[in-house]
């Protein structure tokens, strides 16, 4: 699909994005108790070919986050963080610096899950309250992985039914720490489409 958003849309997506981000910032701050703040300065719908120039060399790895979604709509999110910006998050969240954090430390990777609710979950509970749909999420898993692998797994799984993603850039800080993610949302073609007429906004340019 070759989709040109109408500005409304465009502006849907980026709103959508806000309210999550603010609602993640919260539900972080209530569980660590520190100040969270949760920008979201580019938020857009782009192809699945695309996708690689986001994420930089095949041999770029990440930690990926991937959730699937059910319900009204259908189709997968993915969350990925770069290792040092994992190692940074994970700092704020445990309350260690980070060159103390050990990637394959149990307590690191269910900050990182931990994370991937909140913010995932906060996204999905803004679309269904604003949509009126009922979308249900699964517990997220986690690897490490290169962008070859990554991008090897979208296009298999994603590419069947999706043509593509909603793009959301997220910069967080944690205290005085910054750090930021990649945040996509994969969903079926047809629920993308569903997802504008329960909003009611047009497709007009």
């Amino acid at each position: 699909m070759d989709r040109r958003l109408s500005l409304s849309q465009l502006d849907l997506l980026k709103e959508l994005g806000t309210i999550g981000a603010g609602r993640a910032a919260t539900a972080m701050a209530d569980l660590i108790g520190r100040k969270v703040e949760i920008s979201v300065p580019q938020a857009t719908l782009i192809p699945l070919e695309n996708i690689s120039g986001l994420l930089g060399g095949i041999e770029q790895r990440f930690f990926v986050l991937d959730m699937g979604m059910a319900g009204d709509v259908n189709g997968r999110i993915f969350l990925l963080f770069l290792p040092e910006e994992a190692k940074n998050l994970a700092s704020g969240l445990l309350g260690k610096p980070a060159e103390e954090v050990d990637l394959e430390d149990e307590m690191f990777k269910s900050s990182l899950r931990e994370t991937a609710n909140i913010i995932c979950g906060s996204f999905i509970g803004a679309l269904a309250e604003l949509t009126n749909m009922n979308i249900f999420t699964t517990v997220p898993s986690l690897a490490l992985d290169m962008v070859g692998a990554i991008l090897d797994f979208i296009f298999i799984q994603i590419a069947q039914y999706s043509e593509e993603a909603l793009y959301i850039k997220t910069d967080l800080k944690v205290s005085n720490m910054k750090f930021n993610g990649l945040f996509l949302f994969f969903p079926h073609t047809e629920s993308l489409l569903n997802i504008f007429q329960a909003l009611g906004v047009s497709e007009d340019k």
